[in-house]
């Protein structure tokens, strides 16, 4: 259920956002401006944007609370509890401990990206883009940027606890290789 919350959440997301992105027309990378017509098709469609982006933000804001409850309780009541339990034990736990540093690097990465993600997206919502379009849209790309960025650490936070389920595995196999012999 979560999970297809979660995902019927990004697909509504990825359906504003290219809403709002359909409306104003590809900048050229070279000019970096945007045409009359361009500036006029933000101005039009301003408030519905706004709106968007703002129901994108409290949509974010709610994911963000709770994606960051499972991944921190990942570290500290799953990862920190078992190495300590293994180790305290005698088992060797180097790995585990190098899968649980992966993994919370990634976690740290994941919410510095976040923070610059949540940052841009609300300076974005704050600009008048009536009176300043241009400086909306580039900052409404920066924060799509930004957002493509955040995806590649949760990416990478997904496979740094998949290690750690392998690592698991290994110990797993390792435990039970002793116990045997």
């Amino acid at each position: 259920m979560i999970k297809f919350r979660n995902s019927t959440l990004l697909i509504l997301f990825l359906l504003a956002i290219s809403a709002v992105l359909v409306r104003f027309s590809t900048v050229s990378a070279q000019t970096n401006s945007l045409s009359e017509a361009q500036i006029s098709s933000i101005r039009a469609s301003c408030t519905s944007a706004k709106n968007i982006l703002s129901q994108l933000h409290a949509n974010d804001a709610l994911l963000r609370v709770n994606r960051g409850k499972i991944y921190e309780s990942m570290s500290t009541k799953l990862m920190a509890r078992f190495n300590n339990r293994a180790n305290g034990a005698g088992f060797n736990t180097l790995y585990l401990s190098q899968a649980m540093k992966d993994y919370v690097s990634a976690l740290n990465d994941f919410r510095l990206s976040y923070r610059a993600y949540e940052e841009k997206l609300s300076k974005t919502i704050n600009i008048d883009c009536n009176d300043e379009p241009v400086e909306f849209y580039q900052s409404l790309m920066d924060a799509r940027y930004n957002r493509t960025v955040l995806h590649t650490y949760v990416i990478k936070l997904n496979q740094k606890m998949d290690d750690y389920g392998s690592a698991v595995g290994d110990f797993k196999n390792s435990f039970f290789g002793e116990v045997k012999t």
